[in-house]
């Protein structure tokens, strides 16, 4: 997939609720944005479990005291969503 690359100027406010949910959620700024431009759209998107974001942030705690353990994310994506449109992308 094509992807273009855009500036924005976003609010202190918004600006600040973008930050937060990234922390939150382990995302870019991008992945947030996309997610906001999907939802004005109408097209459906994939929110994270309570579990999920409670797997992720084990997952990072277990990598801070193991910094060794580290593995690139395209490999974890691969794994974790085979199928996925991205990964086809990669063959």
């Amino acid at each position: 997939m094509a992807v273009r690359k855009i500036a924005i100027t976003l609010p202190e406010e918004m600006y600040d609720l973008v930050e937060r949910a990234r922390k939150h959620e382990h995302r870019s700024r991008s992945e947030i944005v996309q997610e906001a431009v999907r939802t004005y759209f109408g097209e459906p998107y994939y929110r994270a479990t309570d579990d999920e974001l409670k797997a992720i942030d084990e997952a990072l705690e277990d990598l801070r005291l193991h910094p060794e353990s580290e593995r690139p994310w395209d490999e974890v994506r691969a794994e974790l969503w085979p199928n996925h449109r991205w990964n086809q992308a990669r063959g």
